[in-house]
């Protein structure tokens, strides 16, 4: 089967999730993870602000987080346009825009609205960001053994063991230009961390900065921009078959007889696919034709919901009773498989 790309503007940016779920068996499903506020072709332009750095006031890590955020949007192709610091640094010097940079988010969007077409503005703070490295003098024992086969110390090997660390932190929020007034905001802090030790370790003080630095860049991406990225399910809770909601709880069945009209396909999935557009196709078991087939978008307001087939439909388009297998698609290869039985 083939479907159409559903979002060509999404570039392919490989995010590797995994959802909390009990050891098992589970399943690598493709999704395009929306944004809480997006609407597609609402907003067409952004400007990415330079970050504040409270934590480091000497350093450039808000510079480097805000460059590092715009680089990443511009290859992502959510927006059309994304300003970046340089492009806000010449229009700072082509005009009178003191307030561009201005902590006041309705002052910047007064100043950001004049000279350029940017609909919403991304600013943020740097609340961690610090790279540490810690020796520690030990010693380790020596033995050697005798002619007699017992072990026996012979000194210590003394050497300095290192432990580097980074630790990165960031709050961020999406303003609308035109008024100044919040978009959305984090609903918890960006954060980045990186650690190595040794004797020496792998990677220096800096390089651990630099890993947790493109750690909190790459969440606030997932945040602000459409993003294409792999889940972990569980397939036996995923996709299951039921013949009924009763009290709000599904009744669980993969045995229908072939006069039954109710067959609920129920899908069980997180948050993360909201908005995202699947497929259901059911076969018979080992064939290639699609008896029946459902296209369905997913939305958050409910973890699992129950679709309704036919068993007796199914029956009579398969050339009766016996095993079928329902193929749940996520791309153009089958994600999930089930399969359920109709007796006569």
């Amino acid at each position: 089967m083939r479907t159409k790309n559903h979002f060509v503007r999404v570039a392919s940016v490989f995010i590797c999730g995994c959802l909390l779920a009990p050891a098992g068996c589970t399943k690598e499903i493709w999704i395009v993870q929306y944004p809480e506020f997006y609407q597609e072709g609402e907003i067409k332009s952004v400007a990415v602000m330079p970050f504040r750095c409270p934590a480091a006031p000497r350093s450039t890590g808000g510079i480097i987080i805000a460059d590092g955020l715009a680089a990443a949007l511009m290859n992502n192709g959510t927006y059309q346009r994304v300003y970046n610091r340089s492009d806000l640094r010449a229009l700072l010097a082509e005009h009178d825009l003191k307030d561009l940079f201005s902590d006041n988010p309705v002052s910047a969007a007064k100043a950001l609205k004049k000279v350029t077409n940017a609909q919403a503005m991304i600013t943020g703070s740097v609340t961690a960001y610090s790279a540490t490295s810690r020796d520690e003098r030990r010693k380790e024992p020596q033995y050697e053994y005798d002619d007699d086969g017992k072990r026996r110390l012979v000194g210590y090997r003394r050497y300095v063991h290192t432990r580097n660390e980074a630790n990165v932190a960031v709050t961020a929020s999406l303003i609308r230009v035109s008024d100044g007034t919040s978009i959305y905001a984090l609903p918890a802090p960006a954060t980045g961390r990186a650690w190595a030790q040794g004797s020496p370790p792998r990677y220096d003080a800096s390089a651990c900065l630099s890993s947790a630095v493109n750690q909190v860049v790459l969440k606030l991406l997932v945040r602000f921009a459409v993003v294409r990225r792999k889940i972990k399910v569980d397939p036996n809770k995923a996709l299951r078959t039921a013949s009924e909601l009763y009290d709000n709880k599904w009744i669980w069945k993969d045995t229908f007889k072939a006069d039954e009209e109710n067959m609920f396909v129920v899908v069980k999935l997180p948050p993360s696919c909201d908005r995202n557009k699947f497929r259901m196709v059911v076969v018979r078991k080992n064939t290639r034709k699609d008896l029946t087939g459902l296209d369905i978008v997913w939305t958050k307001k409910h973890s699992s919901y129950g679709y309704l087939f036919s068993p007796k439909a199914i029956a009579e388009a398969g050339g009766g009773p016996g095993e079928f297998t329902i193929k749940f698609y996520s791309g153009p290869e089958p994600a999930i498989t089930r399969n359920f039985r109709i007796v006569p």
